[in-house]
Parts: structure tokens; C-alpha cells; sequence
């Protein structure tokens, strides 16, 4: 690029004209922002799609309207595609597969407006689909000195080049004969016995990266059971109102809390948690039909226009305390006294590790629970970089220290027309292994290593659930040596799944027996080298 060029600012954003409208705004503040940073430096700049008075927002909303936007640049043109808030990846990836020219992924870095969510899952989709591009961020833009070398770097060379020095590949690292044995032990059970990863229609919210190859994940022992979201509709509709309410008391005598109302378009109401127990009881059903050794149901788009929210349903199964349900083929209950690994959205890619970690712990006689979380924002807490990870609600209320530590509020009613409960509370303090699997260039990875779930005092809690999503489940994490800038340089998805205790030498060593390369983050790589 030289100086006068003009760069091209992509706006993507989300399926919904509701979410899309409330979030342009910020949007076209930030894409102020850019042009200025950009001026700047000594460039022009053409904003993509115009702004549409009628659906107020100057989003990319579909697939095709990427691809429009894309037939008017010059495929070798410079391109930044600009992100404030969540979007889907899948809107401009097929453009960018076969775009020449340069490609930034920029994005704010704020809890409200979390672009930062959404650079995360764009990168890793376009590392899934083998398409170069880089990566930035800031909240400040002008006036953050790093974002401006950086921006000035891509500008002059097409690329942008962070430290990966809070990175390094398992195989350069050391295991201990025990961890070692372990892994290659459970690997091999693995291989002879499989674990069939149940996936309700994958691709939920343009999250490309949650979709993985079905023949390098069952070359790992992990092949994939394909299901469809009706077919769970279907089987809810074969649930009586009696085991569903049996399951809603069993609920309110573990204490769980619910915040009730009474009008259904703004509360959370008695039909809809009626509702969810029915899904609980048939992922259930259909997680024994199938033989599955863990489920992901992706609830928005197909099954919010259909019933409730999924999101109570999995936080209770991933909870080994938890409603019994009888299989009405067998008449045996279903996975009794264990956590079923859900991962939420369809995510693959939360899933695997999900399965991995959960066998691990079992096997150490360890808390079995794990969750994904969005790795939503974060900032300084005292001398630490402290992450909110936040999640919709599938978090398991043992995370919380239990039902009477959970909250069940109503989901937000622009994400969730047709309401459902939440699983919400505020993680408990303790050490955590976390982990991503991802597929990147052909390659079946995962990163992972350890961190600690914080407790932060109440104002400082509460300041950061005011600035995300209050009504959902939240875990306050310091990674040692994977702050904001590390994390944003390097990690794989815009989710990360956490269990509580330290397993990263079993996990390392099971992943690389399974035949995935594995990098080890933060300070917990220098405690195996």
C-alpha cells in the first residue's frame, strides 16, 4: 500500500436487524474512529455497505450482502473489516476465501459492544478456512501508541506481527513418565473404545471455527453424530407436562433461585422453564438413543424462532447434581451421577475439550464440571489482567458452589423472543486448567493451560456484569502471562472452556497421544520447560 490508496471498511455484522440496529451506533463510532487512525497515516477510506435508512443500520446482515459488498472492490484491494459487536463470521468469509488484497480483523476492545468476541471467532474461522489475514484491536484507537505502530505495520506491509513468546509447542516441552502414561492410556481407550460427540446442526452463528473436518476428529477416535434441531422439537414434544414440572420442583427444592413475572414477553414465566425441562429430558433421551459420549445444541436462529432458551438445559447438564431421567426405552437412568459435557452453541471446538477434561478428572477422582465461556473483555484488577468470561448460561451451577448459588433470570429479549431461563451465578474462586481445540491450516490443534477464578469485591463484580450481560453466568480470570494483548494475539476462538483444578499435564499429554499439536499458553508452559 501507498500513501493515498484507499482502504476499504467493511462493516459485518449480526443475523438480526434487532441486534444490528441497537448496536449501529457504536458501529459507526468506531468506524470514525478507524477513518481518523487512517487519515492519519496517509490513507483514504470507503466504508461497506452504506448506511440503510429503512433497516437503520449499515450492516452486512446475510451472506449475499457480503458477497455484494465484495463484488465492488477491487479484488486486490485493502480491506478492514471493522467490528463493535458480535457478528457472523460466515457473512464475509466466502468473499474473503478468494479476496487478494490485504485483510485486517479490527476490532474495539469494550464488554458492551464486544468486538473483541467477534474478531476472535473471525480469525479463527479464517485460519479454519486457510485464508491470511491479521489481527487488531484497541480501545482507544488514536490514542493507544501500540494499535497505531501496528495499524502503521499492516499499512505499509500488509500484515501485522505480534509476540507470540507466551506460546510454546508441547513437543519442545517436558512430562513427567506418569503424565505420559496416562495420556497414552487414555488415548488408547479412546482409540479402541470411541467417544461419539453428539453436534445438533453446527455452523450456529457464522462460527465457522466451531465447525471441525468429521475425518480428522474420527481419525481421533471422536467421530462426530450429526443431529438435527428438529428432531430434538420432536422428541420435546413427546415429554409429558408432568415429568417436566417433576424436574422444575426437584429444581426449586436445590434452592435454585427464579426470578419470576408475569408477562411472558418480558419475564421469565412459568411456560417457558416448563419448556426447557421438556428439552432437558429429551437431549437426554437422545443422548442415550445414540450412544453419545457428549451434546451441543446451538440454540439461536433455527430453535429460537421455536421454542425457549437451550441455556438452562445445559448448565443442568453439565452439572453432576441434576435432575434423574429415566430412559423410556430402557427404563435405565441416564448417565447417573455424571456431568454430561454440553458445549454450548454446537461449539466442536469447546467440546473436545469438554470430553477430554471431564475423563481426566473423573479419572483423578477431581470435580467433573466444565463450561465454555465467551472470552467476553477484561481489565486491570490491582496488579492483574483479570478476563470476564461470560456465557448465555450453560455454565454448570457447581462452578457456583451449587443450586442455591444459582440464579434463573430471563434471557434477553433481543437475542431471545421467546424468553427461557438462564443459568447464572458467579464462578468460585480456584486454580482452572482451560483449553480450545481448533482446527487451523489443515492441522487439529489445542491450546490450553491454567489460570485462577478470581474474587473480586462486590462493587468491582458487579461493575463488570453492568458492562456485559448482568442476567448471565460470569468467572472472573487471571491466566498468568496470557493478558489481554496475549490472548488477543493468539488465541483460536472467541470461547475457552474451563474446569476446575490443575490437569494440564494429562490433558497435554492425552492431546498429543490423540495426535493434535498442542501449545501450551501463559506462565504454565515455563512449569514444563
Amino acid at each position: 500500500m501507498k500513501k493515498g490508496d484507499t482502504i476499504y471498511l467493511i462493516s459485518n455484522g449480526d443475523f438480526r436487524d434487532s441486534a444490528n440496529e441497537v448496536c449501529w451506533p457504536m458501529q459507526d463510532g468506531t468506524l470514525k474512529e478507524v477513518s481518523k487512525a487512517l487519515r492519519k497515516l496517509g490513507f483514504k477510506t470507503q466504508i461497506m455497505p452504506k448506511y440503510d435508512a429503512k433497516r437503520k443500520h449499515g450492516f452486512i446482515g446475510r451472506q449475499c450482502e457480503g458477497a455484494a459488498a465484495f463484488s465492488q472492490i477491487d479484488p486486490k484491494a485493502p480491506v478492514v473489516v471493522v467490528l463493535s459487536c458480535w457478528a457472523y463470521s460466515h457473512h464475509v468469509a466466502g468473499p474473503l476465501q478468494t479476496h487478494k488484497g490485504p485483510i485486517l480483523l479490527l476490532a474495539n476492545f469494550d464488554g458492551t459492544w464486544p468486538g473483541l468476541v467477534a474478531l476472535l471467532n473471525h480469525s479463527a474461522s479464517l485460519d479454519r478456512l486457510c485464508v491470511k489475514h491479521s489481527r487488531l484491536w484497541s480501545d482507544s484507537f488514536l490514542r493507544d501508541d501500540y494499535f497505531m505502530k501496528k495499524l502503521e505495520d499492516w499499512c505499509k506491509t500488509g500484515k501485522v506481527v505480534h509476540s507470540e513468546k507466551h506460546v510454546s509447542n508441547a513437543a519442545s516441552l517436558k512430562l513427567s513418565p506418569a503424565a505420559k502414561r496416562f495420556g497414552n492410556a487414555l488415548a488408547a481407550d479412546i482409540f479402541k473404545k470411541r467417544r461419539i460427540m453428539g453436534q445438533f446442526d453446527p455452523g450456529c452463528m457464522g462460527m465457522l471455527n466451531a465447525v471441525i473436518d468429521p475425518g480428522k476428529l474420527g481419525a481421533a477416535g471422536m467421530p462426530i453424530e450429526y443431529l438435527n434441531q428438529s428432531d430434538l422439537v420432536a422428541e420435546m414434544n413427546l415429554v409429558s407436562d408432568q415429568e417436566a414440572q417433576k424436574h422444575l420442583n426437584w429444581l426449586v427444592k436445590k434452592g435454585a433461585n427464579f426470578h419470576w413475572g408475569t408477562d411472558m414477553y418480558n419475564d421469565l414465566v412459568h411456560g417457558q422453564v416448563i419448556s426447557q425441562m421438556k428439552m432437558y429430558s429429551a437431549a437426554l433421551r437422545i443422548y442415550q438413543r445414540y450412544g453419545l459420549s457428549s451434546v451441543g445444541i446451538p440454540y439461536q436462529l433455527g430453535l429460537m424462532r421455536c421454542v425457549p432458551a437451550s441455556d438452562l438445559v445445559e448448565g443442568m447438564l453439565n452439572n453432576t447434581d441434576r435432575p434423574a431421567v429415566r430412559d423410556p426405552e430402557s427404563g435405565v437412568i441416564v448417565a447417573a451421577n455424571q456431568a454430561i459435557p454440553h458445549f454450548n452453541e454446537g461449539d466442536m471446538g469447546a467440546g473436545i475439550p469438554q470430553l477430554l477434561m471431564k475423563e481426566i478428572f473423573m479419572a483423578k477422582g477431581m470435580p467433573m464440571e466444565t463450561t465454555l465461556h465467551d472470552v467476553r473483555w477484561g481489565r486491570m484488577y490491582q496488579d492483574k489482567f483479570v478476563w470476564v468470561f461470560l456465557i448465555s448460561g450453560g455454565a454448570p451451577p457447581a462452578h457456583f458452589g451449587g443450586w442455591k448459588k444459582t440464579h434463573i433470570y430471563r434471557q434477553p429479549k433481543m437475542y431471545f423472543p421467546l424468553g427461557g431461563g438462564t443459568c447464572s451465578g458467579v464462578s468460585k474462586p480456584g486454580t482452572i486448567t482451560w483449553a480450545r481445540a481448533y482446527e487451523a491450516y489443515g492441522e487439529l490443534c489445542m491450546d490450553c493451560g491454567t489460570g485462577n477464578v478470581i474474587d473480586l469485591p462486590k462493587d468491582d463484580l458487579q461493575d463488570r456484569l453492568d458492562k456485559t450481560t448482568p442476567v448471565w453466568p460470569i468467572a472472573n480470570v487471571h491466566i498468568p502471562g496470557y493478558d489481554r494483548n496475549e490472548l488477543m494475539a493468539t488465541h483460536m476462538s472467541n470461547h475457552i472452556v474451563i474446569g476446575y483444578g490443575d490437569i494440564l499435564r494429562e490433558l497435554v499429554a492425552t492431546c498429543m497421544s490423540l495426535g493434535f499439536k498442542v501449545r501450551v499458553a501463559g506462565d504454565a508452559r515455563k512449569a514444563l520447560s
